[in-house]
């Protein structure tokens, strides 16, 4: 089977990736190892995960463990488990006469093909992580950023490789913190406990409740709380505001709560709107559509239609350089038709100019805010 322009070179002795026969290749060799197959069988009927224990059981050595995550075929993440990346299946994606690979990955080229030969590392899923993390801990559930990303309400930044999985155990258990592992102690409340394919993790609610208590200011609390309403999986915040209450950091935080706005569609929406009213310029509407003809031709972050005011959270894009610039003059050209004025703000302006910010939105809008805010900031 050949990607990218690249070779897989495969026989019943090893595996190596090359872009041909005469260069050498770009990953250590992988030998076919007598007990590979049954461990990967075994570790796809468990997630992609399989313990040290039954990896030696199926036949597999000490030494050939070791090669297998130096190669990068395997993680591991935790001790005593090992992370097996094991989708796609090959069944999927092999073409005639297409050899099974040894490790039970499928190699997939760098993004692009720009380096010809050169394959990416295997993903390792964060459930098989999790997994990993619990094995030989059956009183143990997944708890804070962890169980966020695993209910698809988190707001945080996009997963770490070190990121550690979080979990909660029983006060009476040992407090020793394992590598790749952060655990937390306390007794969870009745409801407070989910099933998610198998995996032990807190309620939505109470997620929602362990980030707003664990973040470090009332920005990322807000953000957070913004974007547990705005996934769906929470329709309001009553039951995590309740989980929190009492807990250890939940005075501080009781005025953060009515803040939240699941219109927010990113953390940088979320700020400039708190910036802006704390400058008491907080904006009327949220993704407010602009329509032409009954048609809509436009969406606003942050506006004030009586201004015909836009303020735009500038976040990074993955889409192509010229893709985004076309699209954001054609929407641009749009909305000055009708007469709107566009301010846009980027991380970098909510991070160190925000009174730029706020002296933008106070000028068009003719109030003393700016001022007032800048008075503040030198006193």
């Amino acid at each position: 089977m050949t990607l990218a322009g690249g070779s897989i070179l495969l026989d019943s002795r090893f595996m190596t990736f090359s872009h041909s026969a005469s260069t050498p290749p770009t990953r250590p060799v992988v030998r076919r190892y007598a007990g590979l197959d049954p461990a990967v069988a075994l570790a796809r009927r468990q997630g992609g995960v399989i313990t040290f224990r039954q990896a030696m059981s199926a036949g597999l050595t000490r030494g050939q463990l070791r090669q297998l995550v130096q190669s990068d075929q395997w993680s591991h993440p935790v001790r005593g488990a090992f992370v097996v990346p094991v989708a796609p299946l090959w069944e999927d994606v092999a073409g005639p006469g297409d050899e099974r690979p040894c490790s039970g990955w499928v190699p997939q080229p760098v993004p692009g093909g720009a380096v010809p030969g050169v394959f990416a590392p295997p993903p390792f899923p964060l459930s098989a992580r999790v997994r990993a993390a619990l094995v030989g801990r059956p009183h143990a559930v997944v708890c804070n950023i962890t169980a966020a990303r695993l209910l698809g309400l988190s707001g945080a930044e996009p997963e770490s490789p070190a990121e550690p999985v979080h979990l909660l155990l029983p006060p009476r258990l040992t407090r020793a913190q394992p590598r790749g592992i952060r655990l937390h102690f306390t007794e969870l409340g009745a409801g407070e406990q989910i099933d998610v394919a198998g995996i032990p993790v807190t309620s939505p609610a109470r997620t929602v409740a362990d980030l707003v208590l664990a973040a470090p200011n009332r920005e990322a609390a807000v953000t957070e709380m913004d974007a547990a309403l705005r996934s769906g999986v929470v329709r309001n915040l009553r039951a995590a505001r309740e989980a929190a209450a009492g807990r250890r950091g939940f005075r501080q935080t009781q005025g953060w709560w009515d803040l939240a706005d699941g219109r927010a569609e990113s953390a940088l929406e979320t700020r400039l709107r708190l910036l802006l009213a704390d400058a008491g310029l907080a904006p009327p509407q949220l993704q407010w559509p602009v329509q032409d003809g009954g048609q809509s031709i436009a969406k606003l972050d942050l506006a004030w239609p009586e201004h015909r005011l836009d303020v735009e959270a500038d976040t990074a894009t993955a889409a192509s350089s010229a893709e985004v610039f076309h699209l954001e003059r054609l929407r641009g050209n749009l909305l000055a038709a009708r007469r709107w004025a566009v301010l846009r703000f980027s991380e970098l302006d909510v991070a160190w100019y925000p009174e730029r910010i706020v002296a933008a939105v106070d000028r068009f809008l003719d109030s003393p805010a700016a001022w007032d805010l800048e008075q503040r900031r030198a006193s």
